[in-house]
């Protein structure tokens, strides 16, 4: 498994677990009627997820000590751009869906609404990559 798979896998799981966990906080709080803001749980969930991919990043990189200095070569540039244009798509359609929340629903709602499509959007890059890999394989 080239490194920037591996890569993608980590950067796809941490964001899965850490938002898995964040947005399931904020969805029984608001289910509660006190909805929490974009304060100390969510800067819990930005230090937890940097940390654990760095430390997951250079745990990789020390199991393939000279692979991730190399340059990407062309089709991993395309594997990329194809990642990176379905993630646009995605966000697109998440962020709309997420301006629709302000007819029914409070400012800490809508944050929220525009965190998870950015989360998500995050998710179809990674998978867009590790598909694009997997397809290549």
């Amino acid at each position: 498994m080239p490194y920037r798979e591996r890569s993608a896998w980590i950067s796809l799981s941490t964001t899965l677990v850490v938002y898995g966990a964040y947005f399931t906080i904020f969805a029984r709080s608001a289910l509660a009627g006190r909805p929490i803001g974009l304060g100390g749980a969510f800067t819990l969930c930005v230090i937890v997820l940097v940390a654990l991919q760095i430390g997951l990043h250079i745990a990789a990189a020390i199991l393939a000590p000279g692979e991730p200095r190399l340059a990407e070569d062309e089709r991993e540039r395309l594997i990329t751009l194809r990642a990176a244009t379905g993630a646009f798509y995605v966000f697109q359609v998440a962020v709309m869906a997420a301006v629709v929340t302000v007819y029914f629903a409070d400012k800490i709602v809508m944050a929220n609404a525009v965190l998870g499509a950015l989360a998500v959007s995050e998710l179809a890059r990674h998978g867009g990559v590790i598909l694009g890999y997997r397809r290549c394989a």
